[in-house]
């Protein structure tokens, strides 16, 4: 047997088919990508992921919106962010409605990073393709309690999850252009 879903409706389709899109210049973005350059700290103090108690641990996971400039990011703390939010999210939207920050392990090398953030993010779209007309309208259809899912309608945290998703695949073209022209040391 086979799951079948409604049509994905059409206030939807662009968030999907931008997401698609983003994605893929992404992982395109990401070819050849090595340790290395994933633990590259493109700044002082900048945000990471590190061994804690021998369990890789990100200096942040995520911070509240503000005009205040945060710390630079490693493409290893990026592509956690990316995975880590995207799989948490999605159980929220159609999982367990169980998990937690911290209860995914952010990866420490190239590989294993690239393939968290793209499952995490295959996991977020699959979720929303399941997703009717009612739902995108429903207040706390998303139900992550790390964020305002509980008060705004579906198709708002739809919008801000789009958001983090341009914002932070920049951020890393960003950083790979920075770590392919840094000076020497």
């Amino acid at each position: 047997m086979t799951d079948t879903f409604a049509p994905v409706p059409s206030r939807l389709a662009p968030f999907l088919a931008q997401w698609d899109y983003i994605t893929e210049m992404l992982f395109e973005r990401l070819a050849g990508l090595d340790d290395a350059e994933l633990l590259w700290e493109p700044g002082a103090d900048a945000w990471t992921v590190r061994l804690v108690a021998g369990r890789p641990t990100p200096d942040v996971e995520s911070w509240p919106p503000s005009g205040d400039a945060a710390p630079p990011r490693t493409l290893a703390w990026t592509l956690g962010h990316l995975g880590a939010g995207s799989f948490t999210r999605a159980d929220w939207l159609v999982g367990s409605h169980a998990m937690q920050d911290g209860d995914l392990i952010w990866p420490m090398t190239a590989a294993d990073s690239i393939e968290f953030a793209r499952a995490g993010l295959q996991a977020w779209r699959g979720g929303l393709a399941q997703m009717t007309d009612v739902d995108l309208d429903t207040v706390g259809r998303s139900a992550y309690p790390g964020g305002l899912d509980p008060e705004l309608p579906l198709i708002e945290i739809v919008w801000w999850v789009s958001k983090e998703l341009l914002f932070h695949a920049g951020e890393a073209w960003f950083v790979r252009d920075l770590y392919a022209h840094r000076r020497p040391d």
